[in-house]
């Protein structure tokens, strides 16, 4: 068999999930980018050279630190946020680009496993903006104690004062 019929076959045998992430013509924004991530962080995707901000969400930047109450190391916050993040963009994304503002794009993207923003939130790396569309991800996240909502890490003030209000919240 040629090497060029095998690569075909190879190709279009592969599974569903193994396809890459692509734009559809639904989309919420007025442009839309799709391909591998370039770069990243806990909220931020960088896609065909586009910086793009995740809406509805705040991840801890790097200069937050954490501790493990047991241990009492501390660590850089954001580090869940982007170990996470790079698992989530494996396959690709595709970014609706929602709003720009000055030099910043804003957008909802969408990985293999769903929306990346809500993906995020669930696995409590990054926390849902207030009356937004991810806070049952967050109220879900901090009732399991997930990611950075886990008992025996202690948060940054911000962080901590957040994770009160969505105690007196439920």
């Amino acid at each position: 068999m040629p090497v060029i019929v095998a690569i075909f076959l190879l190709l279009f045998s592969l599974p569903s999930w193994a396809a890459p992430v692509r734009c559809s013509e639904d989309g919420e924004g007025g442009a839309c980018v799709w391909g591998r991530a370039e770069g990243f962080d806990g909220g931020t995707v960088q896609i065909r050279g586009l910086k793009i901000h995740l809406v509805g969400i705040v991840a801890p930047a790097r200069r937050d630190l954490c501790a493990n109450r047991t241990t009492r190391d501390e660590f850089d916050c954001a580090r869940p946020a982007r170990k996470r993040m790079g698992e989530l963009l494996a396959k690709g994304v595709a970014c609706d680009v929602l709003d720009v503002a000055g030099d910043r794009l804003h957008g909802r993207c969408r990985v293999a496993d769903g929306d990346l923003a809500r993906l995020l939130v669930a696995a409590g790396v990054a926390r849902a903006h207030k009356d937004g569309p991810y806070e049952p991800d967050q109220t879900a996240a901090l009732a399991q104690h997930k990611g950075l909502w886990q008992a025996d890490i202690v948060l940054p003030r911000e962080w901590d004062n957040v994770r009160r209000k969505g105690d007196k919240a439920e």
